[in-house]
């Protein structure tokens, strides 16, 4: 291996949590994503693509629980409007591009019920380049075929209650991933 790893990558993001907690240190860990994206061989590195089924975790730092997971690649997806609950989150495209929407609340910003929101910003991101989510950003996905990308969590979301909201039904509904995932 060479050039910037997944251990150099969670090495600096623990650090950089340590001296400046997560909400300060986003843009610094974003900023790392990018560096780590640069890779040329970062999918031949860290996922058998044998046995790749849309999604791997490549690295965690327990300190920290910091994930590290490759997503997309062979199918395209795009998701509804939607939080990570309390962890915060880096998308970065390695392959291709992503769609992304930043949404805000029209309403009065409840967990469950009713919901009313717009689209507050639209943007590309593109092969090499990573946008950071706070905890409780909203925000969607819109990815084609092909285009593979590195998700940073900090925080395991596969384990936590997040905000999905449907447009059509204009309702925002609790999403138990713990309970999804079993």
């Amino acid at each position: 291996m060479s050039g910037y790893t997944v251990d150099d990558f969670l090495g600096d993001a623990r650090r950089i949590v340590r001296e400046n907690g997560i909400r300060d240190g986003l843009e610094s860990i974003r900023k790392n994503t990018e560096r780590l994206l640069s890779r040329s061989d970062l999918l031949e590195t860290y996922v058998n693509m044998d046995e790749y089924e849309g999604h791997t975790v490549i690295g965690h730092d327990p300190d920290t629980d910091i994930h590290v997971i490759v997503h997309g690649g062979r199918k395209g997806g795009t998701s509804p409007p939607h939080d990570h609950g309390p962890c915060s989150v880096i998308y970065g495209n390695y392959t291709g591009h992503t769609l992304m929407r930043r949404w805000k609340r029209l309403d009065d910003g409840g967990s469950e019920g009713p919901a009313r929101l717009k689209v507050a910003k639209e943007y590309t991101v593109g092969a090499g380049q990573a946008t950071a989510f706070a905890q409780g950003d909203i925000h969607s996905i819109d990815y084609p075929d092909g285009a593979f990308f590195v998700r940073v969590t900090v925080g395991d979301v596969e384990k936590q209650k997040t905000r999905r909201f449907d447009l059509e039904r204009g309702i925002v509904e609790i999403d138990d991933r713990a309970a999804r995932t079993g």
